[in-house]
């Protein structure tokens, strides 16, 4: 059968009860966007959605093509980690049956909701907080890689997308699917991770703890370098920090490796120098770790205790700022969704009005006060013309005259007189009205007739 794709869990992902019927998403909601589809995050090979259930959240991880083996390397990863799970990973669980389209079902990675931001946002927002940068980097060199190399694992594709920063400053890593655990050695990777932030030499046959050792440097850099230089932010493009593939392949006519070297801070420059030289290595495990690479790198430029403490704060009141700024945009968002909804409530109504005919102009010439029409001179109609006086109907000759043809003729088109014409709209719904009158009006003139001609016979003797 065919792999769906993103287009289709998102289509699924609407009828929670449906799709996820069986398990603990199923009475989930899903978070939408301003146009009321479901927000979803895309990534190589898997699609991400958000799901609230009973007042917490999870993010469920849909992949769009099959991946051998998946459940049991998840499996792995769980039993490895169950006892030792790092302070930057957070809580997951592999769904073999997770969600159910057309009568199949695929497997799901149903994880922790982090609520923060990536680590490209978080960066753009604090170009002016130098002090937070190299908090953050910081806490990248001596917690979150840290972690990672105590426990002989590697993460296989650190780069923005996969890094969280939360309000509080802590870091938190997302998307395990190319995991590196020490039983693992020997297989080939099931990702090369993000081309931005791998060794210009990576491939398949690279897995191993080694391999998070170029990204995590270029992190750590792109952190110091920008806190140093906020303009080297100008080198950012949506899908890196501030280096791209290109730059590695060709350090020595790379801008950004130029403009990096030329930092006030020495420790930025040192490092530059030093992940240039890793790039021309042939083989991706000779790039050392970033410890033993820091260990004769003058320390950069950190922030005093007193500056931390206001960072954090500044951190804390950014992000609360943030936070009202996007309540204010929904509320916007829903203010003009709702006057849309009434402009278009509105445009029905008038359009469900019937158009103006000859009866509804009689009623509006009927009342002066209308603010749809002028109030009509007498004798004339709402059109303007001449009111057409009913015949009266001749008085009946004292017996024992009978009528005569041509009172007869006239009593007739009095009777047409007074038969109206409907405005368009009751025209189909008074047809029959229409018709009965006309045919008593034909019977009413072959009275007359009959009448005329037994009157003559008797007065004649024909």
């Amino acid at each position: 059968m065919s792999w769906p794709g993103i287009t289709d869990f998102s289509e699924a992902v609407q009828n929670p009860s449906l799709c996820f019927n069986g398990t603990e998403l199923e009475d989930g909601k899903v978070a939408t966007n301003q146009r009321g589809m479901p927000m979803v995050f895309s990534g190589s090979f898997a699609c991400v959605y958000s799901v609230s259930v009973n007042g917490g959240a999870y993010a469920v991880r849909c992949f769009t093509r099959e991946v051998k083996d998946q459940q049991d390397r998840y499996n792995q990863l769980s039993d490895y980690l169950i006892n030792v799970l790092p302070p930057s990973f957070v809580h997951f669980e592999y769904v073999e049956d997770g969600i159910c389209l057309k009568g199949d079902w695929y497997p799901i990675v149903k994880m922790e909701w982090v609520e923060g931001e990536v680590l490209s946002a978080f960066v753009g927002d604090a170009l002016d907080e130098p002090d937070t940068l190299r908090r953050v980097a910081a806490q990248w060199r001596g917690g979150t890689t840290a972690s990672l190399r105590g426990l002989r694992i590697a993460h296989n594709d650190l780069q923005h997308g996969n890094v969280m920063v939360q309000d509080n400053g802590n870091i938190r890593l997302v998307d395990y699917d190319g995991m590196f655990l020490p039983q693992f050695r020997g297989e080939r990777s099931p990702e090369l991770g993000h081309k931005n932030y791998q060794h210009p030499q990576r491939s398949a046959a690279d897995y191993g703890d080694y391999v998070d050792n170029f990204p995590t440097l270029v992190i750590y850099l792109s952190l110091l370098a920008v806190a140093a230089d906020p303009d080297l932010w100008s080198f950012f493009n949506d899908d890196n920090l501030i280096f791209t593939a290109k730059d590695y392949a060709d350090p020595g006519a790379s801008e950004v490796f130029k403009r990096v070297k030329k930092s006030k801070d020495p420790a930025v420059v040192e490092l530059t120098k030093r992940l240039e030289e890793y790039c021309a290595l042939p083989k991706v495990d000779a790039v050392p770790d970033l410890e033993t690479i820091l260990q004769d790198i003058p320390p950069s430029a950190a922030p005093a205790p007193a500056s931390m403490a206001s960072a954090q704060a500044a951190a804390k009141k950014k992000a609360e700022a943030r936070k009202k700024a996007a309540a204010k945009k929904r509320a916007e968002a829903k203010k003009k969704a709702e006057a849309r909804k009434k402009a278009a409530a509105k445009k029905a109504a008038a359009a469900s009005k019937p158009p103006l005919g000859p009866a509804s102009l009689s009623r509006t010439a009927a009342h002066p006060g209308s603010a749809t029409a002028p109030p009509a001179r007498p004798g004339l109609t709402a059109t303007g013309r001449r009111r057409r006086q009913p015949r009266a109907l001749p008085r009946p000759a004292p017996a024992p005259a009978q009528p005569t043809v041509r009172q007869a003729t006239q009593a007739a088109r009095a009777t047409l007189s007074q038969v109206t014409v409907p405005p368009p709209k009751e025209a189909a719904r008074d047809f029959l009205k229409i018709l009965l009158g006309i045919a008593a009006t034909v019977l009413i003139i072959v009275v007359v007739i009959t009448v005329l001609a037994v009157w003559a016979i008797a007065q004649n003797g024909w």
